[in-house]
């Protein structure tokens, strides 16, 4: 089948939108932020990348809270104190992540909901999660606001800067990040997720 995703996301015979499906697997970003009145907030973010990796910049992207354009909070905090921290979402922790899903009011702190640690971070004002193996501490470089329909949510895409990076010392073998370790998580489509496991290497051909 063939469609233009501008007139309808779900033509027949599909029942869901079927971009996320296609697009993926796609890392989690697990974004911890702070608002001026220091309240913490720690939400999922599956729309996540790295954009460079010398100097090291990332990118999620979040939609509004509704259709009046209301923002998420993690956006509303990152407008307010320009700092926010991903933590790597792991299988060990697949139900915490999942459970900082849910919508709180903008007060509730989302490390107490679901029994995690906060631990200082090094250069940016909000905490990590400290039961995460690995923890990028990063400075807003610019948000991006996301053309979208007239009749759909707000978009916007924050870019950040990597001034800070965290490994858990059990997850290094010989030099390098061990990703069985690590043991990410990553989303599929719909409410599918999968998680690292197996891995194989190719080296780049020569020439």
């Amino acid at each position: 089948m063939f469609f233009d995703p501008r007139k309808n996301v779900r033509p027949e015979p599909l029942s869901h939108n079927p971009f996320n499906a296609l697009v993926a697997p796609r890392p989690i970003a697990w974004v911890s932020s702070m608002d001026s009145k220091s309240c913490i907030n720690l939400a999922p973010f599956s729309f996540y990348n790295a954009i460079s990796s010398d100097p090291p910049y990332v990118m999620f992207a979040l939609g509004s809270k509704d259709e009046a354009g209301t923002p998420k909070d993690t956006l509303a905090n990152v407008r307010q104190v320009p700092e926010f921290v991903i933590n790597i979402a792991s299988w060990e922790l697949r139900e915490a992540v999942n459970q900082t899903s849910k919508v709180y009011l903008a007060d509730v702190n989302e490390f107490e909901q679901t029994g995690l640690t906060q631990v200082a971070s090094h250069l940016v004002a909000p905490p990590r999660v400290g039961e995460a193996k690995a923890a990028l501490e990063c400075h807003v470089n610019r948000i991006i606001n996301l053309p979208g329909k007239s009749n759909g949510r707000e978009r916007h895409m924050v870019i950040g800067e990597v001034v800070g990076i965290f490994i858990s010392d059990d997850v290094i073998e010989n030099g390098k990040v061990d990703a069985s370790r690590l043991h990410q998580l990553s989303r599929l489509g719909y409410f599918e997720y999968d998680q690292v496991e197996d891995t194989f290497t190719m080296p780049r051909p020569e020439g």
